[in-house]
């Protein structure tokens, strides 16, 4: 389904050695050696990149078919969609790149698009305004994957306002199935 969505817009192909590596050091630097570690070892093969169409400019990642990340225009940064997150989740030391909610709140979180600062309970200090990152449950089960609209310490904080911008959600047992 992505191909035939993305074919209008992008072209898709297997991606050569320099492309592999183009992949490993975006998620080195914005996530750290732990997610380098973790995708060196998925299978390459099975990865496609898709350029854009009028700018050859890499736009977003395939992993088995499926949006595996994407790359904003605008300033190259990774945007991982929940196949990455997952990997994502198992490789990177709990609180990195993460936001915890309480528990009770989950099911809104699913429902809805935003994560208030009251519902972060803990995450990762060194979090910054438009950082992707991963948001969690208490017990560390991954919920999704969003955008910091503010600080770590304006998170914890504040007692009302949005704190993350939720792009993409979890769907149920997807953690154990995918990856």
């Amino acid at each position: 389904m992505w191909q035939a969505m993305s074919s209008v817009s992008q072209y898709c192909k297997k991606p050569e050695k320099n492309e592999v590596n183009l992949l490993i050091y975006l998620t080195t630097y914005f996530y750290g050696d732990a997610a380098r570690k973790a995708i060196e070892d998925i299978d390459h093969n099975e990865l496609t990149f898709c350029h854009s169409r009028r700018t050859g400019r890499l736009r977003s990642i395939l992993y088995r078919d499926e949006l595996f990340a994407s790359i904003r225009a605008s300033d190259f940064r990774l945007i991982p969609h929940i196949p990455l997150a997952i990997l994502l989740h198992k490789s990177l030391p709990f609180p990195k790149h993460r936001v915890v909610v309480v528990n009770e709140i989950v099911p809104d979180v699913l429902e809805s698009h935003t994560v208030f600062s009251k519902h972060i309970i803990y995450g990762d200090e060194n979090i910054k305004p438009f950082d992707e990152i991963l948001i969690v449950d208490e017990e560390d089960n991954l919920i999704g994957v969003g955008r910091a609209i503010i600080s770590y310490e304006a998170m914890i904080t504040s007692l009302r306002g949005p704190a993350v911008q939720v792009r993409e959600k979890v769907g149920k047992g997807e953690n154990e199935k995918r990856i």
